[in-house]
């Protein structure tokens, strides 16, 4: 049988990621051979039990594989010695065909350039461990290379918010999402690609879940890593809060491919493919497929009274988008958008200028997702 090679792109200051034991929990589960089983120990021989692991940060597109040797190296970027392996009655055999590369992240777009190598380096899965901004970064990589040869995808949210992870129903367990990772389900996720044009011929970028602007946008880029770690969605919704008392309305067209045009000022905008978006925007679960083909266009007029802002405030409690004319949410396979002036969007909580004129497009099944057996 043809080893199993596993890339495991790790982000270290992600909140869940900063005690050594949560890669000892992830590592302890990629090894086992039936995800079914109960905790097993790490492959060690015999006698390397209390040898502490380290992994050795190298240059790109050579990534640090886990070795249990006392005389193993440490870079810049490398992990915490993790606590001796679990002992005790095993629940299973170690799997002798998976090899797990531990490739820790070093710098914004670390993670991009690592599964963009990974397909030609022999790795048939690459699995990120971090936050939405690593799993764009990652997805990020992986579309860079030909669909007949990407990895598989596997995603352990390790972050503050993990709406994609939500969205997907995958566990806030380490362990558990460790074992979906290398699970035999797979399911082809739609991606967003985001285009910028005329703007200084800046580059197409992607995003899994949320391209946005206007009101809370900013909270996803402005709120501090710290706070990010400490209080999850509150960070998020704490800023938000602060912006709606600076919203400034954004004049925007926008253009559909059936030829409708949808022309306003605008409090909100977002193209999505998600239930959920930093705690702020909840859409219906029964109306969002991430493998359809389509992204959700939705978007929030500029309030003109305090009854307007009561309206839309309910309707987005009440997930009842349809009551209130100041909402609309549109099933779209592409979307031309036409604004005023330059414009700073928000990918998935990372910053992005977008300039005056952005096209938007789904492009259905760009990578194939590790899932849970009953999805």
């Amino acid at each position: 049988m043809k080893p199993q090679k596993i890339l495991l792109i790790i982000n270290p200051v992600s909140g869940r990621m900063r005690s050594a034991s949560g890669l000892c929990d992830i590592l302890d589960e990629l090894y086992r051979d039936d995800p079914e089983d109960s905790p097993i120990a790490l492959p060690f021989s015999e006698g390397e039990a209390t040898t502490p692991l380290r992994a050795v940060a190298r240059p790109v597109g050579k990534t640090s594989t886990v070795k249990s040797t006392p005389k193993a190296t440490a870079g810049p970027a490398a992990l915490p010695p993790l606590p001796a392996a679990p002992t005790g009655p095993l629940g299973g055999a170690p799997n002798p065909d998976r090899r797990v590369t531990v490739a820790p992240t070093m710098h914004r777009g670390h993670a991009s350039k690592m599964a963009a190598t990974a397909a030609e380096e022999g790795y048939d899965t690459v699995i990120c461990c971090g936050g939405d901004g690593t799993f764009n970064e990652t997805v990020t990589g992986l579309m860079s290379v030909p669909t007949e040869s990407r990895p598989a995808l596997g995603y352990i949210p390790a972050g503050s918010t993990n709406d994609f992870a939500a969205t997907m129903g995958l566990s806030g367990s380490l362990r558990e999402a460790a074992r979906t990772a290398v699970s035999d389900t797979e399911t082809p996720i739609d991606v967003g690609l985001f285009h910028p044009v005329g703007m200084n011929h800046r580059p197409a970028r992607y995003f899994t879940y949320i391209a946005s602007f206007g009101a809370f946008t900013a909270a996803s880029y402005s709120t501090s890593q710290t706070a990010k770690n400490l209080f999850g969605h509150l960070a998020y919704l704490v800023e938000g809060v602060k912006d709606i008392a600076n919203i400034q309305p954004r004049h925007a067209v926008f253009d559909l491919p059936d030829g409708r045009r949808i022309e306003g000022d605008f409090a909100f905008g977002a193209v999505t493919n998600t239930t959920s978006a930093g705690g702020v925007l909840k859409l219906p679960s029964d109306r969002v497929s991430l493998s359809d083909g389509y992204l959700e266009l939705f978007l929030i007029h500029m309030p003109k009274t305090p009854l307007d802002l009561q309206k839309i405030a309910t309707a987005l409690m009440a997930q009842d988008f349809a009551g209130c004319p100041l909402i609309e949410l549109h099933h779209i396979k592409a979307v031309r958008v036409l604004l005023d002036d330059n414009l700073s969007w928000s990918l998935d909580g990372e910053e992005a200028l977008g300039g005056k004129r952005v096209e938007i497009k789904c492009l259905n099944g760009g990578v194939r997702l590790k899932t849970p057996k009953n999805q």
